[in-house]
């Protein structure tokens, strides 16, 4: 009896480290491991994250803020290597990620108005 109760504790202990999260495993958007590429999109990073839209992406599987930061910053590397045509067609895939969540009805267009308002606001990348 003292064995297996010494083996449990040795087995939890031993799991434990093991199950125990580092930096390296969380997703970089979650974990601010990200160096944007320009200042805007950290701007728009906090915007998104904040606790005012929990509720309109929690009908959404597809965790759009983090998609739509990936593009932005894409974007913001094309328009830093002078690729305008790139960093305007990114921004408008960003914007899309929303316009896709309408469209599947994960949200309605005034949920995300307000987001996509302050997209258009904060980019410098003229998308017309």
């Amino acid at each position: 009896m003292r064995v297996t109760a010494v083996l449990c504790a040795l087995s939890l202990a031993i799991g434990g480290i093991a199950l125990m999260p580092s930096s390296l495993e969380a997703a970089g958007w979650i974990s601010g491991a990200d160096a944007y590429a320009a200042s805007w999109v950290k701007d728009i990073e906090q915007e998104l994250l904040k606790k005012d839209y929990r509720n309109v992406y929690a009908s959404d599987p597809r965790t759009p803020q983090a998609s739509v930061l990936r593009k932005l910053d894409e974007a913001a590397r094309a328009q830093e290597a002078g690729d305008s045509v790139l960093a305007q067609q990114l921004v408008r895939n960003a914007l899309n990620v929303f316009e896709e969540g309408v469209r599947k009805h994960y949200y309605s267009e005034s949920d995300v108005e307000p987001i996509i308002t302050f997209i258009r606001q904060h980019v410098p990348i003229k998308i017309g």
